[in-house]
């Protein structure tokens, strides 16, 4: 699973997330998905979908090695932008995936997005294969700003057995992050950690390795870095 928002022109820097063969990405800030010509890419996108107030800037999920992208019958687009898909293909792998990039709107602000469709979405993240990943532009040092606030819903992930695979694999606590996903006007002295995976259970006894793009790599072409997990 490959997360990472491109601060748009994802019709060029496709080119560099693909090639790392994932199964599925999740590109917050991508345009369009119609506006983008992959036809310099070799390998074949199994599926993709998008969803967008604006064609240039939404946010794009992409899957990959025959899995397909099904759209959760209760999905309700009231949550800015929180995408619940099934992800499947024909050896019995099935994923519940949400994609995620808070955003601000008149009913709810950022985290409390995520942590607001959460209990509408509750039978969906009741599975044992639950991804939950995105930009949520949220960090615990924010929480008397949001309610709910990224505490109170990294604790209510955790009551599903849904946890973050970024915790878990460095064995850091929520708050005291080592590693940035995000440097605030590129600036390497100005960083965040917003971005997350977080996983069932039953995938995170799966997690293999937790990788977060180097800021020299990624700073020319996005504010975020990439968030790479192996599970």
């Amino acid at each position: 699973v490959i997360s990472w928002n491109c601060k748009m022109k994802f019709r060029e820097d496709y080119k560099l997330i693909f090639p790392m063969n994932p199964d599925i990405v999740v590109i917050p800030e991508c345009e369009n998905i119609n506006r983008i010509d992959f036809g310099s890419f070799s390998d074949k996108i199994s599926d993709s979908y998008w969803i967008g107030d604006n064609e240039s800037k939404g946010l794009g999920i992409f899957t990959f090695n025959d899995f397909k992208i099904e759209l959760y019958d209760n999905y309700n687009d009231k949550y800015k932008y929180i995408l619940p898909l099934i992800i499947s293909n024909n050896n019995n792998n099935k994923y519940n995936l949400i994609g995620c990039w808070t955003k601000i709107t008149d009913d709810y602000e950022y985290i409390e997005q995520l942590g607001n469709s959460l209990l509408e979405y509750d039978s969906f993240i009741s599975d044992n294969n639950v991804i939950i990943t995105g930009d949520l532009n949220s960090h615990p040092k924010w929480d008397k700003i949001y309610k709910p606030n990224h505490t109170s819903v990294v604790k209510q992930l955790s009551e599903k057995n849904i946890f973050s695979s970024y915790h878990h694999f460095y064995k850091e606590k929520p708050g005291e992050e080592k590693q940035s996903t995000y440097y605030h006007y590129h600036k390497r002295d100005r960083t965040f950690h917003i971005d997350y995976c977080f996983l069932s259970k039953n995938l995170i006894d799966r997690l293999k390795n937790f990788e977060i793009g180097k800021y020299d790599d990624w700073f020319k072409l996005s504010d975020h870095v990439p968030l790479i997990i192996d599970c």
